[in-house]
């Protein structure tokens, strides 16, 4: 024996060890070997089938046990019939007997026609008695009663052929003879009154054939022969003539012939009467023998029959045992290979319901509809991932959105601010020196050419300024330019964030759209529940109108109504997950259009901001305009110092343009300040 063989030994007891560990996995699974691709309607009609087959195969036992009992029964009713039979032969007998001494008693043909008919049905009854037997012991003892009743009728017709010769009646055969002759002699003697002893011979030749015609004693007819020798002799002592003797003489011959002829009928009658009379005592005998076959035939049939009723009813226990066993049998493993599956998926679902996305779901091959059910769990379990992870980058990029737009915008506020106080302050600061120089200006009017000079002097440094409040005023302008451009680009990334946030909006929906067809696969488990349960309930009916070959499938169907009303159940139950899930999609989806609403309220704000630095611009430019008179008042001062001797009042003109220059330009910084801290507080919240 080489290695490949004990390899291929090893592998295939394996292989037989581990049959069972299968057979065991898929009866706790329930992923039973070809009904996992078998539908379950399918194997509901199965099922109902292999009722169909074990019910006829019932039927078609007990059906056969009932065939059999009923030619038991039949042979019973032929041993019966054979009983009935031999019981009338066996009247008949006697019903002959009697027949055959009232017909030797009375001489009547009606009573031999009445023999003959009885003859004639105790042959059809043997006949049938022949027929009805096997070939046996009772068929050669009815044989032989057919014979016997053959013998009896045959010596029945000699009976009636020698009674026919002695004469029926006294009219008739050796009796009318006898009759004649008798009569002959009696006239004779009539004619001869005074003939002495012969009358008298006569009467006791009489009495003697009277005593043998009645009792057929060999006795009386000797003494008849006795009396006719007398009645001879008597003749020749008579007185008669002579001719008268020979006629008497001839006439006592006859009569003498007559009586002989009839004794020997007689005796002939007696011997064929005995026979019959034999012949028919025989017949008894042969007719019980037949009566103790069937007795004995019907004695063997009904133990016969109870033997087989015995078998029968073992039979047809362990045949319907063996149908209601296999029945239940595949009604468990069919109820196994349905509510195992559905329990597995229930319980995954439930993991699911908790958050726990890591649960396998079972039974996603299959075929039938619990694979179709597992499946749509599987697409409900990746749509609650793919929920969660897009939850979780909802949250991840409005975090960082926010964090990100926050930071900029406080920078940019910061940024603004400082610039924006420089500019002020600035402004402020150059304003009050431009003031003071005026006031200074007004006091020193008359202060005449001398503070003409001074007056230039702080012409010219006010124009100089007036200049740093112009460079101030242009780094105001693109520090507003900035922040318009931040505010742009803070718009752009809100915007994205509300497209953003759109897409989000319609993945929740697609996701609520999944939890609806969820929920027709749902619906789709309850009307399966549902028709299961109808299902159970024709089968419980089907079971009721079995009686009771149909209690073991009642129990079953029982079974399957409870696992139906179970899964029924179960989908109520898993109907309300999904009515939560989708209450909780709803939520979600009102959450993110909050979102989307408080990032378009930002977007807003962007606007607001954008709107507010365009004002801003707007007041730069103001200021920069004012910026640029004041340099043209400077200007104007300037020249205005040449000619300052000219007239005093133009000086004090001057003077108090410049102050109302400087009053100006404090007015609009004022709003710059009050602007530039709204629009601060707008922004940082």
């Amino acid at each position: 024996m080489n290695l490949d063989t004990v390899t291929a030994e090893i592998s295939g007891l394996s292989g037989r060890l581990s049959l069972p560990r299968r057979l065991r996995q898929g009866w706790d699974s329930g992923d039973m070997a070809l009904l996992g691709d078998m539908p379950i309607r399918l194997r509901f009609g199965l099922l109902v089938l292999m009722a169909l087959v074990a019910a006829a195969t019932y039927g078609t036992v007990t059906h056969l046990a009932e065939r059999h009992m009923e030619s038991m029964l039949a042979a019973q009713d032929n041993y019966r019939r054979l009983n009935d039979l031999a019981g009338d032969v066996r009247a008949g007998a006697a019903v002959l007997q009697n027949l055959q001494e009232l017909f030797v008693r009375e001489r009547d043909m009606a009573t031999a026609d009445s023999f003959r008919r009885e003859i004639d049905q105790m042959r059809r009854r043997l006949d049938t008695v022949t027929k009805l037997a096997a070939d046996g012991p009772m068929t050669q003892a009815a044989n032989r009663a057919g014979s016997e009743v053959g013998a009896i009728a045959a010596g029945f017709e000699r009976v009636v052929a020698q009674s026919a010769a002695l004469g029926l009646t006294e009219d008739q055969g050796l009796r009318a003879q006898l009759n004649a002759s008798t009569k002959a002699i009696e006239s004779e003697l009539a004619q001869w009154p005074n003939v002495g002893p012969m009358s008298f011979l006569m009467a006791r030749l009489r009495l003697a054939e009277r005593d043998f015609m009645l009792y057929g004693e060999e006795a009386s007819l000797r003494r008849h022969q006795g009396m006719v020798t007398q009645f001879d002799l008597a003749i020749d002592g008579s007185p008669l003539p002579a001719s008268t003797r020979e006629d008497f003489r001839k006439l006592l011959v006859i009569y003498a012939a007559d009586l002989r002829a009839f004794a020997e009928g007689t005796r002939a009658l007696t011997t064929e009467l005995a026979g019959l009379r034999t012949g028919v005592g025989a017949l008894q005998p042969a007719m019980q023998q037949i009566l103790g076959f069937t007795r004995q035939g019907m004695a063997d049939a009904i133990a016969a029959q109870d033997a087989e009723r015995r078998a029968t009813s073992r039979m047809v226990a362990v045949v319907g045992s063996l149908a209601a066993i296999s029945f239940m049998i595949a009604c468990l493993v069919l109820a196994r290979s349905i509510s195992q599956p559905i329990r597995r998926i229930q319980s995954a679902m439930e993991h699911l319901a908790n958050g726990d996305h890591a649960v396998a779901v079972p039974g996603i091959r299959r075929k039938d509809e619990i694979g179709e059910m597992a499946r749509a769990v599987a697409v409900f379990k990746e749509n609650a991932i793919a929920m969660v992870r897009l939850q979780a980058e909802q949250h991840s990029i409005r975090a960082e959105t926010e964090a990100a737009n926050r930071t900029r915008l406080l920078s940019l506020a910061n940024s603004f601010e400082d610039a924006v106080k420089r500019a002020s302050d600035m402004v402020a600061t150059n304003s009050v020196a431009i003031r003071e120089t005026a006031e200074r200006m007004a006091a020193r009017i008359d202060s005449g050419e001398n503070g003409s000079l001074t007056v230039a002097e702080a012409a010219n440094q006010c124009r100089q300024t007036v200049a740093k409040v112009a460079e101030a005023a242009d780094e105001l302008g693109l520090s507003v330019d900035d922040i318009t451009r931040c505010a742009g680009q803070a718009s752009l990334i809100v915007q994205g964030a509300v497209l953003e946030l759109d897409r989000s909006t319609d993945r929740i929906h697609s996701l609520s759209e999944v939890a609806g067809r969820i929920d027709r696969v749902v619906s789709l488990i309850s009307e399966i529940a549902g028709r299961t349960n109808m299902l159970a309930l024709n089968a419980a009916i089907e079971a009721q109108r079995a009686g009771e070959a149909g209690k073991g499938f009642a129990v079953v169907a029982g079974e399957v109504k409870l696992l139906a009303q179970q899964t029924a159940q179960s989908t109520r139950e898993i109907a309300e997950q999904i009515a939560a899930i989708q209450a909780a999609t709803a939520d979600t989806v009102s959450a993110i259009d909050s979102i989307g609403g408080a990032i378009r309220r930002m977007d807003d704000i962007a606007a607001q901001v954008s709107a507010a630095v365009s004002r801003q611009s707007d007041v730069t430019r103001r200021i920069s305009g004012c910026v640029d008179e004041v340099i043209a008042d400077t200007r104007i001062v300037s020249e205005g110092v040449a000619a300052v001797t000219q007239s005093a009042a133009r000086y004090c003109g001057s003077a108090i343009a410049v102050m109302w220059a400087a009053e100006d330009l404090a007015g609009p910084a004022a709003t710059l300040d009050r602007e530039v801290d709204g629009f601060l507080s707008t922004v940082r919240g």
